[in-house]
């Protein structure tokens, strides 16, 4: 609106009125007045309005978001980063263990062959078994029985 000061109108504006009758007449010898305790609301200038908040604490919630989302992905990425390596290491000691392994199994089964034992009892003054027998539980145990029965 503008500032500048505004007329009051004192009287209605005239507006056109229906031609004939005498109601029509006397309405135009005494023109409708309005009292002067009854008057216009007046008019005032309108304040500017209230400023719109400033968008800086959402560009700054807006910046913190993104900058956490993105430290918690670096974060994650150099705990799986580290998972990864410990995983690759982890599988070369168990290529080395399996190895160590087979070799200890091929050590085994190389000093368990007959001939190696034979040669191993003989060094150590063990000599082959003339006759083979069997034993057998029922008959040591009947004979372990006979033996508490006798002085």
């Amino acid at each position: 609106m503008s500032a500048a000061p505004l007329r009051r109108l004192q009287e209605a504006p005239a507006r056109p009125r229906p031609a004939g009758g005498a109601a029509s007449a006397a309405a135009r010898a005494n023109p409708v007045t309005r009292p002067a305790t009854e008057s216009r609301p007046r008019l005032r200038a309108v304040g500017t309005p209230e400023q719109a908040r400033s968008l800086a604490p959402f560009a700054w919630g807006c910046v913190l978001i993104i900058l956490g989302a993105l430290s918690t992905v670096l974060l994650l990425n150099t705990a799986m980063a580290q998972g990864a390596y410990e995983r690759r290491d982890l599988k070369i000691e168990i290529a080395n263990l399996h190895q160590e392994r087979s070799s200890l199994v091929t050590a085994i089964e190389a000093n368990s062959a007959p001939t190696r034992l034979a040669n191993a009892a003989t060094e150590l003054g063990m000599r082959p078994a003339e006759t083979y027998g069997f034993v057998s539980l029922a008959d040591a145990d009947s004979a372990n029985r006979d033996q508490g029965d006798q002085p």
